[in-house]
């Protein structure tokens, strides 16, 4: 009697724990992740081997060497294509935030 009911609750309780992991779903979430000069620069310098320095400024995301003192002007980019490049999470959205930096908004 008492190995039937040893037996039926932890038959009970593996069938809970089977129904909570199928009906609990993941969810994702919405972040802005902001990324700086240099992390930009790293998305300029796979397009542009000169580039290292990178900002999302009002005519675009712009890509920038500094091997002479002031820093030279080499290309441009595709803000969600650098987005892309620099996450590994799926990209919603580009965007300009402040300092020229670029934003990210992703779905984690």
């Amino acid at each position: 009697m008492f190995r039937r009911l040893l037996t039926l609750a932890a038959g009970t309780t593996l069938a809970g724990a089977a129904a909570l992991a199928i009906a609990t779903p993941a969810h994702a979430a919405v972040a802005d992740v902001t990324f700086g000069p240099l992390s930009i620069g790293d998305y300029c310098h796979s397009r542009y081997p000169a580039a290292w320095i990178g900002f999302y400024e009002s005519a675009g995301l712009r890509c920038y060497s500094g091997s002479p003192s002031p820093q030279q002007y080499v290309g441009s980019g595709d803000p969600y294509l650098a987005c892309k490049y620099l996450t590994t999470d799926v990209v919603m959205s580009a965007f300009r935030g402040t300092s020229d930096a670029l934003v990210c908004r992703v779905v984690r």
